[in-house]
C-alpha cells in the first residue's frame, strides 16, 4: 500500500516510486520470462541509425508467470487505491533498451496512443535493471497530468506531442534500482530516452489498469474486453473479461 505521503506525491506529481513489490524470487521468474519473450527475433522499434531495441506487446499472453504477476495482491491493493474498489487490466509491454540502442521515445502521454478519448488510467513500470538517462531511462514533467490531454501526431509507430507545446525545462530524470515500481499517470508527459551505453540494458515491463467502469469519452466504447482483476474490493482469480479482447494495436 501507499502511504499519505506517496498518495499526495502521486496525485500532484503525477508518479511515485512504490520500491520494490516482488520478492526476490518472483523478479527471477519476471527477468527470466521477460528475457524469453523481449527479444530482437522478436519484434524491434527505433531506427536503425540510431540503433532499434527489443519491445514485445502483451506477454501475459504468451507466460502463464506474467499472466499471474499481474494479479499480483499488493500491487492491485495500490491500483485499488488510486483507481477505486474496480480494476480492470488494461494492457503490458516489455521495452528493452538494449546497449547501443539510441533510438528514443520522444514525448508523449500513454493516452495519446487510444483512438477517440479515454479517461486517466494507471501505468506500473517495473524496472528490471537499474535506469537512468545513460542508459535509456524515463524524464517526465512533474504536475503535468493535471493539465489534462494534449493533443498528439503520429510519428511512425509512436504518438508524439508535438515540440513547443509544452516546457520541457521542468522535466526530471525518473531514475530506478533493478525491482523498483514506479507509478505514473497516463496523462504524465514522459519519454524514455536512447542507451549510451555499451555493456548496460536498461529492461523493463509496463502494466497498465484502468477503473472497472471505463469508457471512451469520444466514442463510448465499454472496455469490457479487458478483464477484471479487481471487483468490489476483491483480486480476481484470474484474468477474465465479457467480451474477447483481440490482440492489435495501430502503434508500440
Amino acid at each position: 500500500m501507499l502511504s499519505n505521503d506517496q498518495l499526495e506525491t502521486f496525485r500532484t506529481r503525477g508518479y511515485v516510486n512504490a520500491g520494490s513489490l516482488f520478492d526476490p524470487e518472483r523478479l527471477e521468474t519476471i527477468a527470466k520470462e521477460y528475457d524469453r519473450l523481449v527479444t530482437f527475433d522478436a519484434q524491434v522499434l527505433g531506427n536503425e541509425k540510431d540503433g532499434v531495441f527489443p519491445y514485445r506487446a502483451m506477454l501475459n499472453f504468451r507466460s502463464p508467470e506474467l499472466a499471474a504477476c499481474i494479479l499480483h495482491t499488493p500491487l492491485l491493493e495500490i491500483a485499488v487505491q488510486l483507481l477505486g474498489p474496480d480494476v480492470r487490466f488494461w494492457w503490458d509491454q516489455g521495452i528493452n533498451k538494449a546497449p547501443g540502442s539510441g533510438s528514443p521515445i520522444a514525448w508523449h502521454q500513454d493516452n495519446g496512443y487510444q483512438p477517440g478519448r479515454m479517461p486517466e488510467y494507471l501505468t506500473c513500470w517495473l524496472a528490471l535493471d537499474d535506469s537512468s538517462l545513460e542508459n535509456g531511462g524515463l524524464q517526465v514533467v512533474p504536475g503535468s497530468q493535471a493539465d489534462g490531454y494534449r493533443e498528439h501526431e503520429w510519428q511512425g509507430v509512436h504518438a508524439v506531442i508535438p515540440d513547443g507545446t509544452f516546457d520541457v525545462d521542468r522535466a526530471v530524470a525518473l531514475d530506478a534500482r533493478a525491482g523498483d515500481m514506479l507509478l505514473f499517470s497516463s496523462l504524465l508527459l514522459h519519454q524514455t530516452v536512447g542507451n549510451q551505453t555499451q555493456d548496460r540494458n536498461r529492461r523493463a515491463w509496463v502494466i497498465q489498469y484502468c477503473r472497472g467502469d471505463q469508457r471512451n469519452d469520444v466514442t463510448g466504447e465499454v472496455y469490457d474486453n479487458r478483464p477484471w482483476a479487481v471487483r468490489d474490493g476483491e483480486v480476481a482469480s484470474e484474468l477474465v473479461s465479457e467480451r474477447p479482447f483481440e490482440l492489435r494495436r495501430e502503434h508500440a
